[in-house]
């Protein structure tokens, strides 16, 4: 054989060997852990649902894999143009009860029921067009029906976030179908009109200055009194002390005076020795008499 046939039969050799490994990977299909594989013929599908691994053999252009995950996803709608899913400031807007601009960070986690992942695919295509054309803007609309009951304020708070978590993922529930199961929504976050934030922080501060002063006030009034209660009982010892020394001083000169210091353990009475001699002797003329 010449060396230009030998060229000749490499290059065919080649082009077969070519030809035969995309074939080949025409007719394998390769489910990866975390996904299921959905099989169709002629584009319809069959209700065949191909476990992670290799799958052999599928004729070409006549079978193809639609491949869903089915690990839990994640759906963010924020303000962080970074956090997303999409390249833009993305929070829930919606118009308070009291007429303020609120926005609300969400997400939403769910994931596809493994054994049903073919009938998702009849309906929704791909995991994306699901979150397009259902789970966005649903949640969307929820918030803007039911946070509007909801002060600025009351939204903000964890009582406010978890009611309106609570209803979102309620709904969600119901529109979605069954094999999509809706696990948890999280609100995470509120904004506030930058105008409207400046104000709540200035109430906030206020309120904290108030509650500074009234605790001052309240220390003040507390050391008033005990220093009121204080001067009271030290004057009432001294009344108590003068009073005593009084009574020994008045002892003092009813014995020099020769009167007579009475106490029956209680109050002191001092009396005049004429004035207690006179009753005597009238106590005892009246004696006499009636004997």
């Amino acid at each position: 054989m010449s060396e230009t046939q030998l060229q000749t039969v490499a290059v065919i050799g080649a082009i077969l060997l070519l030809v035969g490994g995309i074939g080949y990977l025409l007719m394998v299909a390769n489910v990866d852990e975390g996904d299921r594989g959905v099989l169709k013929q002629q584009g319809a599908v069959t209700g065949d649902i191909l476990e992670p691994g290799w799958h052999f053999p599928l004729v070409p252009f006549y079978h193809s894999v639609e491949y869903i995950e089915v690990r839990p996803q994640t759906y963010t709608m924020t303000g962080n143009v970074h956090e997303g899913d999409v390249n833009e400031e993305d929070a829930v807007d919606f118009r308070s009860a009291d007429q303020q601009h609120v926005g609300a960070d969400i997400t939403v986690r769910y994931s596809i029921v493994e054994d049903e992942v073919d009938e998702f695919h009849s309906e929704w295509n791909t995991i994306d067009q699901y979150e397009q054309r259902l789970l966005r803007p649903e949640t969307i609309d929820t918030v803007a029906r039911e946070a509007s009951a909801l002060n600025a304020t009351e939204a903000n708070s964890d009582e406010g976030r978890g009611t309106l978590s609570t209803i979102i993922a309620e709904q969600l529930r119901s529109e979605s179908p069954s094999y999509v199961n809706i696990e948890s929504i999280q609100v995470r976050d509120i904004h506030f009109d930058p105008t409207f934030a400046q104000s709540l922080e200035d109430v906030q501060i206020a309120k904290q200055e108030a509650d500074a002063e009234r605790t001052r006030a309240e220390g003040e009034a507390d050391a008033e009194r005990i220093r009121a209660e204080g001067e009271a009982d030290a004057l009432r010892e001294v009344q108590e002390a003068l009073t005593q020394e009084n009574l020994a001083l008045e002892q003092i000169r009813a014995y020099d005076e020769g009167t007579v210091y009475v106490t029956d353990g209680g109050t002191p009475v001092i009396l005049d020795p004429s004035e207690v001699n006179s009753a005597g002797s009238t106590d005892d003329r009246n004696g006499s008499t009636d004997d």
